[in-house]
């Protein structure tokens, strides 16, 4: 049973974490090596195909596919031989077979040669995303897992040394923690959390371009919540920040793993107070109000707006779910 009204790409991961497991000794062993045992690839972004987005991120870590687009599962022996930097367990899949993730020491560049073959490629996990959403049907497991996986192995570059005392620290606990060897500090994976909200004034909508989007594509007001302030306080200071119209009232609509690298959108709806827009230059180029047939005319490419996110965005359940009141 779907535990949102509203699903979203990214959450439905089928896995079970099985916490239980991550401080047994054997879990990168006798689990790596059972029959079942399945292991999903990650490397460095190498040369980009033609065609690509310039809005992917540099450096980001892509997954290997199969054909369809879906996660290509390694056997642990076959790639035994490849480098790697760093291994993760993930859970067990429904039968109780083992999943982990392993970042290759490498770009997909190095190892294209080892996978094309097998008609095997690296992708990035937007490019997986629209081959694998396809609303409104329940989000692809797939996503979710890749969600897990991407911002752990992710977490772990990036949080390589203690914070407190500037050590390099070990990982532990099956990939879920690291601890300093000199001051013995715990450190944890982070999550960030977004608020990205359909900002709401009559029968009206807000949507904005950010600073350097293409022209005439447009979503959600977004920011980061901050530390001292709960969701509904972060949405009405980021509409005013952006926009400066002061919220009545905030109503939560759905959540969103998004693995760029590891945050949390918020999704919400914010009625404001009508009233003149004053646009946060440094962040929104342009802000339009619209109406569900802007939208419909959007759809049908009848206007020189997009106004309709991607399927996989959470900000598109955001504009959907205006859609079918």
């Amino acid at each position: 049973m779907a535990l949102s009204s509203v699903p979203t790409a990214f959450s439905g991961n089928p896995l079970n974490r099985a916490d239980h497991l991550r401080e047994d000794p054997e879990i990168f062993g006798a689990y790596m090596e059972r029959e079942d045992a399945r292991v999903v690839l990650f490397a460095i972004e190498g040369e980009r195909d033609e065609g690509n987005s310039s809005f992917l991120p540099p450096n980001d870590y892509w997954v290997l596919t199969d054909e369809p687009g879906d996660i290509a599962w390694q056997k642990p022996s076959a790639i035994r031989l490849l480098p790697k930097d760093n291994t993760i367990f993930l859970g067990l899949d429904e039968n109780g077979a083992p999943r982990f993730a392993v970042k290759l020491g490498g770009t997909t560049t190095d190892f294209a040669e080892f996978f094309e073959p097998q008609g095997q490629k690296f992708r990035d996990g937007r490019n997986i995303a629209h081959k694998l959403t396809n609303p409104p049907s329940s989000p692809h497991p797939s996503l979710g897992i890749i969600a897990q996986a991407k911002s752990m192995l992710m977490w772990h570059d990036s949080h390589r040394f203690c914070a407190k005392c500037g050590e390099e620290s070990e990982m532990i606990k099956a990939g879920y923690e690291r601890e300093c060897p000199a001051c013995k500090a715990h450190h944890f994976p982070r999550t960030d959390p977004v608020v990205i909200m359909l900002v709401r004034c009559g029968d009206k909508a807000l949507v904005g371009r950010g600073k350097g989007w293409p022209e005439g594509n447009f979503s959600a007001l977004a920011g980061y919540m901050e530390p001292g302030e709960s969701m509904e306080e972060a949405v009405a200071r980021e509409v005013f920040e952006e926009v400066g119209l002061k919220t009545t009232h905030v109503r939560y609509v759905a959540s969103q793993p998004w693995p760029w690298p590891s945050t949390l959108m918020i999704g919400v709806e914010a009625w404001v107070e009508d009233g003149e827009i004053t646009l946060q230059e440094a962040e929104i180029a342009e802000a339009l109000w619209i109406t569900k047939d802007d939208v419909r005319a959007s759809m049908k490419g009848e206007s020189p707006y997009r106004l309709v996110p991607p399927p996989f965005a959470i900000a598109h359940n955001l504009v959907k779910n205006w859609m079918d009141e």
